[in-house]
């Protein structure tokens, strides 16, 4: 029963990390279709900067769960440490990316709330999440919110150098526990997705659930350590292992 929860959660993973990935590379098509308001506000305002780090969101959400497929490392290291490599990469500028952006991200957060094109979209009343009509929202309401972002950042490259680093000196045991702590950050894109919504229709408090979306990846982090210090890292082998 185990094995089967492990594997249907690794599969999970894998799904919502492409299908995340496949979402938003709609930014590099010409035009840009679902582009709602507030994206398009945060694009206009810094759109090398976005691009760039959806570009390695995308390239980091595919690529790191390669890192754990056991089989392939063992049978493949030269493709293991090519994807980790890409992987590493694509979080560093990313992580940057993060701290450049993290001081719009209470505009995009208020943008965002006064938006209401998403709602419409699945047909739903924004008054459902709490959000009151012919309220606007402003960046000072979310004061919280960059350095939730800014941390993130930091976080996320520190994480991932000290996997590099571990590599290097050969300690593979250490450099796993390192990567998946890295990979719950990256993986933060989509439980962000995930639980803001739910959020937003409990608390009924649009700003605190804004807030606390963005501080979510501490739970992923903890999540990771937890994984890590009770010795279950196992959980992320391939998943032809595993049935």
């Amino acid at each position: 029963m185990q094995r089967k929860l492990t594997a249907t959660a690794i599969v999970l993973m894998w799904v919502l990390a492409l299908a995340l990935g496949i979402a938003a590379a709609r930014y590099f098509l010409n035009p840009i279709p679902l582009l709602f308001e507030g994206l398009a506000l945060a694009l206009g305002r810094h759109p090398e900067w976005v691009l760039v780090h959806i570009a390695c969101g995308i390239t980091a959400l595919v690529a790191g769960p390669f890192q754990f497929v056991t089989s392939l490392r063992a049978s493949r290291p030269k493709v293991h440490r090519a994807t980790g490599y890409i992987y590493l990469t694509a979080v560093m500028l990313g992580g940057v990316t993060a701290l450049r952006l993290s001081s719009d991200t209470a505009q995009f957060a208020a943008d965002g709330l006064n938006d209401h094109a998403a709602f419409e979209l699945f047909a739903v009343s924004p008054t459902v999440f709490g959000i009151v009509p012919n309220t606007t929202y402003v960046p000072s309401q979310f004061p919280l919110v960059p350095p939730a972002f800014a941390s993130l950042g930091i976080v996320w490259i520190v994480t991932s150098a000290a996997a590099l680093v571990r590599a290097r000196q050969r300690k593979f045991t250490e450099h796993r526990a390192w990567m998946i702590r890295s990979y719950s950050l990256t993986f933060g894109a989509v439980t962000t997705r995930v639980i803001g919504p739910p959020l937003l229709f409990v608390t009924q408090d649009p700003v605190l659930a804004i807030t606390l979306t963005f501080w979510s990846w501490i739970v992923n982090l903890l999540v990771a350590e937890w994984l890590v210090r009770s010795k279950k890292p196992q959980a992320f082998r391939t998943i032809a292992e595993l049935a």
